[in-house]
């Protein structure tokens, strides 16, 4: 039986776990977490073996190491990891969102006969811990492997092999090249909606009405900023570089914006706002991308009672799932009085066709 270690218990390592220990009966699933609570709830509801509260022991007793921790915390795990009695050939990954600095353990690992394979998987929910682990949180999303030294390369395939059940798209690349990536798709965006927040903030002292307005369009735009600000500290700090790059092209682009606006030239006004729609809608719309916003569909419905139920009821007799529903009472930027959000993109396009007497739009 191999024996997988997980460090980190809230909804990544949860999920990973619950996924893992249901398709693999040759696999004893253990885990250490300093909040005891998650590990007993995740005993409770079967998605793993042991609770560990020997942290050393454990990990020299471990086949594979998952850490499922803030970046910061994983890189101190990695630092001291060569001081155990580690078995043979350990495995060890993670699940953190930069991957240039937990990289740069590799080779130091190898010398410790410690195959270090980063991990990112791309995936996540507007729920957190534990409790709300999903076995097919994965399924659809991207997930990143790295390894640069040739003597990973095995260690890396046992990884791949391993998450084949989670059915997520499994994507190869080096550490430069995902820190770059995701800084662009996903760092900066979520940097660029807290300071539209703080931005709106700062005006709503002047009108009671900018806040009131923004329940709409500009809260489901910056819905990321509600991400924790544990984690974003420590990706800004692990990706600073990249993300300072990026910031600054965006601020010549403002700068041009600005410019734009100034030379009242309503042909490249629109060419500017043409050419965004023209390649925001040849994006891939049915693959989970970087940014986990879930899949949203807008309902236009009437102001009557018992429309609401009347919507559930048509997605219950379809047996389509829904992760979310809320009600947009201000609609200028968004077409649709309801907002259904969906875990999976067949889910969306299932409820659409079942919505047909409804208009509905796609965001």
């Amino acid at each position: 039986m191999t024996q997988i270690l997980f460090v980190g218990l809230g909804l990544i390592g949860g999920s990973l776990a619950s996924n893992l220990h249901y398709y693999h009966e040759d696999l004893i699933i253990s885990a250490y977490d300093a909040d005891q609570e998650q590990l007993r709830k995740a005993q409770s509801i079967g998605i793993i073996d042991k609770m560990v509260t020997n942290y050393a022991e454990a990990v020299e007793q471990a086949d594979i190491i998952i850490y499922a921790t803030p970046v910061q915390q994983t890189m101190q795990y990695l630092r001291e990891l060569p001081q155990y009695n580690t078995r043979p050939s350990l495995i060890v990954t993670d699940t953190g969102s930069t991957k240039s600095s937990i990289m740069a353990h590799e080779s130091r690992l190898l010398e410790a006969n410690i195959h270090l394979v980063g991990g990112h998987p791309m995936a996540g929910s507007h729920k957190t811990g534990v409790i709300n682990s999903k076995k097919h949180l994965f399924e659809n999303a991207y997930f990143v492997l790295i390894h640069h030294l040739p003597e990973n390369r095995s260690a890396h395939q046992y990884i791949e092999h391993l998450l084949r059940f989670t059915r997520a798209k499994i994507i190869s690349s080096t550490a430069e090249e995902h820190d770059y990536i995701t800084a662009v798709v996903s760092h900066v965006p979520h940097i660029i909606a807290s300071s539209l927040v703080h931005l709106n903030e700062n005006h709503s002292s002047t009108s009671h009405l900018i806040k009131e307005l923004a329940a709409g369009g500009f809260r489901d735009l910056t819905r990321i900023a509600s991400s924790s600000p544990e984690m974003w500290r420590d990706i800004v700090e692990a990706n600073n570089q990249h993300i300072l790059d990026i910031l600054h092209d965006w601020q010549t682009q403002i700068n041009d914006v600005i410019q734009l606006i100034k030379n009242s030239n309503p042909k490249e006004v629109y060419n500017f706002f043409q050419e965004a729609k023209a390649y925001r809608d040849h994006l891939p719309a049915q693959t989970r991308g970087a940014l986990n916003l879930g899949y949203y569909l807008y309902v236009d419905i009437p102001d009557e009672s018992g429309m609401i139920s009347k919507v559930t009821h048509i997605l219950s007799l379809h047996n389509i799932s829904i992760s979310n529903l809320r009600i947009l009472e201000v609609r200028e930027d968004i077409m649709g009085a309801l907002c259904l959000t969906f875990k999976m993109p067949n889910d969306r396009e299932r409820a659409k066709v079942a919505l047909q007497d409804f208009d509905t739009y796609l965001p």
